[in-house]
């Protein structure tokens, strides 16, 4: 099994073609490290893409400046809900979502081994 690629996160998370290379690198090198073959078998390639367009699409939500929680126009105001600083950011992007439910689904888990 081989690791993921540009090309394999784009097709699922194309928004994310405007990525610079040196984030592209650091994420892809990353999640290789992460998610290796030992430990996922045949999902090794859809962790490790759904991860790194999760890292990518958190890279570009910092660079777009923080949430907005509420804003007033007039008398109409709206309230967000925002992540507080104990959120788990996986819940942040579809692509954490996913990440998440694959994990979940995956035999292979971390194992304490105890003496």
């Amino acid at each position: 099994m081989s690791d993921t690629n540009a090309a394999n996160v784009l097709a699922i998370a194309p928004e994310l073609d405007g990525a610079s290379q040196a984030s592209w690198d650091l994420i892809l090198a990353d999640v290789a490290t992460l998610i290796t073959e030992s430990a996922w078998g045949a999902k090794q390639e859809m962790a490790q893409r759904y991860l790194a367009a999760h890292k990518l699409s958190m890279i570009a939500k910092s660079e777009s400046g923080p949430a907005v929680a509420s804003e007033k126009t007039g008398d109409v105001s709206t309230t967000y809900a925002v992540p507080g600083s104990n959120a788990d950011d996986l819940d942040e992007t579809k692509y954490g979502r996913e990440y998440k439910r694959l994990r979940r689904c995956t035999v292979a888990g971390i194992m304490t081994v105890r003496p």
